[in-house]
């Protein structure tokens, strides 16, 4: 049950992945491509959000997203988004969860250009690093002493900068129903991550109340969930596009993650425009 509970730890509608064997088909870039530039970005500097993660009635851990300046690559600027996760109180002695993921994420752009990924849970270890070529198309794993390349879609996404990428979206103008629909890499497979808008709800957490867009995204059902809308997401329906709230019903029990502190530093004027 606890490692069921690791990318919910990470609040990452990315694990709304497509079903098992559905990756993507990639075909050889043609030539290097120029990169975007976004018209509307979004000020993800200085935000920092802290949730609580509930296992049924018991407080089983704590997450935290946080975005920094990152380093730059080829001149272009990044932010550093960092999600961990941990264990906490007496989930901690039974199964100690210590996850940390990161990308650098292009701030004019938002597409990833390095992904860190380092799993703590229980006795299993995972440290991965991938570094992406967004001109060639290209991406290289490094785990394990081992480097395997890539080749990707256009603006292909990690599970973190997927997230990001998707909150800069026209939401707004989206339909009930609508999808949303992001390449990403993931375990050496692209595959398509998909969620779809399912209305607006007023949302009391911790951290005050929230109208929210509410998003399903599409599960591998038989894995941890018992069919594909077993999970929701509620997304603040505002400039900011935070995440609020996540249910989630598993095969065995369900999961409440939910935020209770906003430390967010105000957006510096000039690195990034709200959206419309």
């Amino acid at each position: 049950m606890m490692r069921c509970l690791t990318p919910l730890l990470l609040m990452l509608p990315a694990i709304g992945l497509s079903q098992p064997g559905d990756s993507l088909m990639v075909m050889e870039p043609s030539e290097p491509m120029e990169l975007r530039v976004l018209q509307h970005g979004m000020p993800f500097g200085g935000e920092h959000l802290t949730y609580n993660v509930r296992y049924g009635f018991i407080s089983a851990g704590e997450a935290e997203l946080k975005v920094t300046e990152g380093p730059e690559y080829q001149g272009r600027p990044t932010w550093r988004v960092v999600g961990s996760g941990r264990s906490t109180g007496a989930f901690d002695w039974v199964f100690k969860v210590r996850d940390h993921y990161e990308t650098h994420l292009d701030i004019a752009g938002l597409f990833p250009h390095r992904f860190i990924r380092s799993v703590r849970e229980g006795g299993y270890r995972l440290e991965r690093e991938i570094e992406f070529d967004p001109t060639d198309r290209t991406a290289s794993v490094h785990q394990d002493d081992r480097t395997k390349e890539h080749k990707l879609p256009a603006y292909c996404q990690d599970l973190v900068s997927s997230f990001y990428y998707a909150r800069s979206l026209p939401i707004d103008r989206m339909s009930e129903g609508d999808l949303i629909e992001i390449p990403t890499l993931v375990d050496g497979k692209v595959h398509p991550i998909r969620a779809r808008l399912m209305g607006r709800e007023t949302v009391d957490v911790p951290s005050g109340t929230y109208d929210c867009w509410r998003f399903s995204p599409v599960v591998q059902e038989g894995r941890i969930w018992k069919s594909d809308d077993d999970l929701t997401v509620f997304v603040s329906a505002d400039a900011r596009r935070i995440p609020v709230l996540v249910k989630s019903d598993l095969v065995v029990g369900s999961v409440r993650l939910e935020l209770i502190r906003d430390d967010s530093a105000p957006p510096v004027e000039g690195t990034a425009a709200y959206p419309p």
